[in-house]
């Protein structure tokens, strides 16, 4: 269950240290797309090490399990690494939101079937930490990357 709260601190650190050292907007709006950048190389470097457990997440009925978790994991990486680009940052910035959307069925999935990956075995009850730490990401990835300088 200490999953949420590395990605929590991995998506706010770079900003608040940029926050609180008073750097500038620009510099406070890269260190929140840094922030992506860590949580979705350490959610991507995740479908790697625990491959077996993350395809169970995905329902049975879906062909090509761990093809899949493998192949989310590359995007998840190398979207990470897209994001950071400013010439590039609005779009990624789309397509990590929709990959957050796409992807949430799967934890709706794993909770319901307590799945005993991260905090799914606890069942329905972990959506309560889930989708709001689903909704910061987007909130995020929305703010730092989709919306720009606005």
């Amino acid at each position: 269950m200490t999953t949420p709260l590395i990605i929590v601190c991995l998506l706010t650190s770079p900003w608040l240290l940029a926050k609180f050292t008073g750097r500038s907007r620009q510099t406070l709006r890269n260190a929140g797309t840094l922030g992506l950048t860590l949580v979705f190389c350490f959610t991507g470097v995740g479908h790697f090490i625990e491959t077996k457990s993350m395809a169970e997440m995905i329902p049975p009925w879906l062909p090509g399990r761990v093809a899949a978790v493998y192949v989310t994991g590359v995007l998840e990486i190398l979207l990470a690494c897209l994001v950071l680009k400013p010439t590039l940052r609005r779009q990624i910035g789309w397509v990590l939101l929709a990959m957050l959307i796409l992807l949430l069925p799967w934890n709706i999935y794993a909770a319901i079937e307590r799945v005993p990956m991260g905090g799914h075995a606890w069942g329905p009850v972990y959506l309560a930490i889930r989708f709001p730490l689903q909704l910061l990401l987007m909130a995020w990835t929305y703010w730092f990357a989709v919306r720009g300088d606005k």
